[in-house]
């Protein structure tokens, strides 16, 4: 399927030629180190090793429509740092773009106790974000959720969202008895769920599942026909897209000593907690202004880089809050 697209790729964030272009956007999202950027190049059919993205960087690919001038733009964004630089989300989730964006959520299961938490995270982010860019104005229900049975538990965010379990075969080498792939899956499979949105277990040196998130994605970027059979069984690397769940499938969580909560989210967030004990030295990334303005470096040269990061990490605010100036005021679409 990669065959007929051409990769053009800029390693940091140089300009505003994504705003220039019609076409799709992708943004990825999540925690540090979940592999976004080796995703990224899986969808671009690139075979080089990628770089540590600091703060937000940009790509783009083209894919042939079959004439030979037209052609279908997908912007990429990488959001790096984990959850420290989520004002950068401002930049691309403008009222010119929403329409045409799809947030992808990268969590890192090597590290399983981080991954619900990451994934809340980021859905609020998302709705809160998607809520600002489209003034307010509630969300109305679409295809799948028009006639789903659980059309009324499930409160769509407003754009596509989906979750990448990445890094799965190392959660299963060390989780993968039932007891374990069995609360997460369920769990990852509710919030997925009721904030309706699309859910896979990836393994990057898979090629198979690789396949099936580049098809997720192509869909995405391209509007190639989207991926319609689920993969429920949580002894294999999930596959749910958007609506293809229920919370019947689901079933109801675990009780879990101590928790007297009687929402789901509430109780399935009690049973991941309690299934997964956070580990001693695993933490979220720290800020990354404070990575690239440390002192501990004598070179002439990093510190010119130094420099050059904390330059580019202060202009990517100043966007932010301008375009959140800008897109304020009005209920209307903004012109980039």
């Amino acid at each position: 399927m990669g065959s007929d697209i051409l990769a053009v790729v800029k390693d940091a964030v140089e300009g505003t030629e994504a705003a220039d272009h019609e076409g799709s956007e992708l943004l990825f999202v999540g925690s540090k180190q979940a592999g976004k950027s080796s995703i990224i190049h899986n969808f671009l059919m690139k075979d080089d090793a990628p770089k540590p993205t600091t703060a937000l960087e940009y790509r783009f690919a083209r894919r042939s429509t079959g004439t030979q001038s037209a052609a279908s733009v997908a912007n990429i964004w990488e959001l790096g740092g984990g959850t420290q630089l989520a004002e950068l989300l401002e930049i691309v989730l403008l009222p010119a773009r929403i329409a045409s964006c799809t947030i992808v959520i990268a969590l890192d299961m090597s590290a399983p106790a981080e991954a619900l938490p990451t994934l809340q995270f980021w859905l609020k982010k998302a709705r809160e974000q998607v809520g600002a860019a489209r003034a307010g104005r509630p969300v109305p229900l679409a295809e799948p959720w028009t006639d789903h049975a659980d059309r009324a538990e499930v409160r769509p965010i407003g754009i596509p969202v989906v979750v990448l379990a990445h890094k799965w075969d190392v959660f299963e080498a060390e989780y993968g008895q039932p007891k374990f792939t069995k609360v997460a899956c369920k769990a990852l499979r509710y919030f997925a769920h009721v904030n309706g949105a699309s859910l896979l277990c990836t393994k990057h040196k898979d090629k198979g599942v690789m396949s099936v998130l580049r098809n997720v994605l192509y869909h995405h970027a391209f509007a190639t026909p989207p991926v319609s059979t689920a993969q429920l069984d949580a002894g294999k690397p999930l596959v749910v897209p958007a609506g293809a769940d229920s919370l019947g499938g689901i079933g109801k969580p675990p009780q879990v000593e101590g928790c007297l909560a009687e929402s789901a989210e509430l109780r399935w967030a009690a049973a991941y907690e309690a299934t997964f004990e956070k580990r001693e030295g695993k933490r979220e990334a720290a800020d990354v202004s404070a990575v690239v303005s440390s002192e501990q470096y004598a070179e002439e040269s990093i510190d010119d880089l130094r420099r050059q990061k904390r330059a580019e990490l202060e202009e990517l605010r100043r966007q932010a809050r301008l375009a959140a100036s800008m897109a304020a005021p009005q209920a209307g679409v903004q012109e980039l």
